[in-house]
């Protein structure tokens, strides 16, 4: 059972804080500090666990193995499936799904040595060790090399980012390490595209459509720029309505989710289709920020281009969308991958682009709202006598932005300090630093 700690005693030694006497305020702080620490140290101990979770099922397959040879391997032998049948039932757990366990920790053990051991310390989480191994199945089984390579630029990464960010990472490596092999695998699995419609309660069912990612992504954008504008015509209309809730959307009456749904309904049920006479490649308005080489562009390789924040592009994809391009954004990168530069004379639009390029969504810890739907922030405030340059500038969502507004009280205010090179360090009303470091471009560096 949890116990909070109790506030210290201003009588004894534990009652001082820097030779003073502890205010409720000061013991406030100390328990919150102390259920963080608590909370951090109770999920080091779960990554663990999981470490040894999988070290079991490693085991307890290697003594299948050894007591029947090849039984292990393909999973297809009455061994096997009796093995995979008894952790399932005992665990309640789908076999379906256990087979699965028992794959992605040989592979956890076998080939990500290092993976599993920074998951035993509890500096990654199970998740993130599942989301490397499952990027690096494109890497060739017996490649050893490529494999140890893509450990050694993805754990530190791993170690230091979110579940999210760490997926877009790892496809851009693998991308960068096996390029023909992830533009091969992209151009096959365009072939399961399709439309599901799945029947759910109550009237509704869900509209399931697989699409390649770069359309998947550029429709989401769309709905959601028609949706806010919705969503704002009826908050202008309503606010001068005398009786707002008799309009149909009235403000408050949907969400941006819910406008989101009606005006896809909108749009397939009154728009003609647009591969009567076009790709839908070439109709798309919505806003996509990938990065393709020079020599890509121009048709000299097939090295996969990347939609930024998201992962590997085709590169036959990247180009057309590159043909319909309105305006340009040239990068430079240091050997590390990061943005150094763009090119452009306007100071105000050169930092802007500058921004886009190096941030490539909000620089708070964990936060992957993209960069176009961002605000650009000084980090010493403007106010306060902040200069307006590149290295006090960085992009903030709204939700991060106003986490660090004067006018909130110190007890919920951030701070953020721009270091070399483009890191922030966020401090928080704890006192506590996290750092973030712009994304690398790992495969164009």
């Amino acid at each position: 059972m949890h116990t909070s700690p109790a506030p210290a005693s201003p009588a004894t030694p534990a009652g001082r804080i820097a030779d003073r006497e502890v205010t409720p305020a000061d013991a406030a702080l100390l328990t919150d500090a102390a259920l963080l620490d608590e909370w951090v140290e109770l999920s080091r101990q779960i990554a663990a666990l999981e470490a040894r979770r999988a070290e079991i099922l490693h085991e307890r397959m290697e003594r299948l193995a050894a007591a029947s040879p090849g039984a292990a391997v393909g999973g297809g032998s009455v061994s096997f499936r009796s093995m995979v049948s008894e952790f399932a039932a005992a665990g309640h757990v789908p076999p379906a799904t256990m087979e699965g366990e028992f794959g992605a920790a040989w592979s956890l053990v076998e080939r990500y040595p290092a993976v599993l051991a920074s998951l035993r310390r509890g500096t990654i989480s199970r998740r993130h060790a599942d989301t490397i191994v499952a990027a690096g199945t494109v890497i060739p089984f017996d490649d050893d090399r490529r494999r140890d390579e893509y450990t050694r630029r993805a754990l530190p990464f791993a170690e230091s980012e979110t579940v999210a960010r760490t997926r877009a990472h790892t496809r851009s490596l693998v991308a960068s390490l096996v390029p023909a092999t992830v533009t091969e695998r992209h151009r096959r699995a365009r072939d399961d595209r399709g439309v599901q419609v799945l029947p759910l309660d109550d009237g509704m069912a869900e509209l399931r459509a697989v699409l390649p990612e770069i359309l998947a992504r550029a429709i989401h954008d769309r709905l959601t720029g028609i949706a806010r504008h919705v969503a704002a015509v009826h908050r202008t209309a309503g606010s001068g309505h005398e009786d707002a809730a008799s309009l149909p959307t009235a403000a408050g009456a949907r969400g941006l989710d819910h406008i989101r749904a009606d005006v896809l309904a909108d749009l397939l049920l009154t728009a003609a289709p647009a591969s009567v006479d076009r790709t839908a490649l070439d109709a798309i308005t919505a806003t996509v920020q990938v990065t393709l080489a020079a020599s890509t562009l121009a048709g000299e390789d097939d090295r996969p281009a990347e939609h930024d924040g998201h992962g590997p592009l085709d590169p036959a994809v990247a180009r057309l969308l590159a043909g319909g391009a309105t305006t340009w954004t040239r990068l430079f990168l240091d050997p590390a991958g990061q943005v150094v530069q763009t090119d452009g004379y306007s100071p105000t639009a050169s930092m802007r682009r500058h921004l886009r390029a190096r941030d490539r969504h909000c620089r708070f810890p964990g936060c992957r709202v993209p960069a176009r739907r961002c605000d650009i922030d000084h980090n010493h405030d403007h106010a306060r006598g902040g200069p307006t340059r590149i290295g006090n500038l960085s992009l903030f969502c709204r939700r991060h932005h106003t986490l660090k507004h004067p006018d909130l009280d110190d007890g919920d205010r951030w701070s953020v300090e721009q270091l070399s090179g483009g890191r922030l360090r966020w401090r928080s009303p704890l006192g506590r630093t996290y750092e973030d470091t712009p994304p690398p471009r790992v495969m164009f560096g």
